[in-house]
């Protein structure tokens, strides 16, 4: 047996519009809620609508690409999120510069913030990084 990713689970202020800004970035359908037979089940539980909202998704429905998942978090946070989502606009090569400036303007259009870039070497390997923020300050890189 191997493990795998079931979710990139987020901590969210606002989950269904952190939803919304993630589902656009990688490609998804626009969230549209819980399916109704899943929201009368929580109903019948107990739980209110306020409480069902707490929670959101950002998928396709697709087994072989990532659910991102996003939960509300009424306490403030202590520190620094120590991992973040290294994202980059093709599967199949390396973007070039300009290819990943224009994808960080389309997320910028999208509601995310550049921090800053990162031009380095890993030995003989240029690295170029555009941090970025989604709009819940979130880090993540674009690579």
């Amino acid at each position: 047996m191997t493990a795998r990713i079931a979710n990139v689970t987020f901590f969210a202020e606002n989950p269904t519009e952190l939803a919304r800004f993630w589902s656009a970035v990688m490609g998804y359908p626009e969230p549209t809620g819980w399916d109704p037979e899943d929201v009368a089940e929580l109903k019948a539980s107990g739980m209110t609508d306020e409480e069902i909202a707490d929670r959101a998704e950002a998928w396709d429905q697709n087994p072989a690409h990532q659910r991102f998942y996003f939960s509300r978090y009424r306490h403030e946070r202590r520190q620094h999120n120590r991992v973040h989502l290294d994202i980059t606009p093709f599967d199949d090569r390396r973007a070039s510069r300009e290819e990943l400036e224009a994808e960080r303007d389309r997320l910028i259009a999208l509601g995310a913030t550049e921090e800053k870039t990162l031009l380095g070497y890993w030995g003989p390997y240029e690295e170029f990084v555009i941090m970025m923020r989604d709009p819940e300050g979130n880090e993540f890189c674009l690579q």
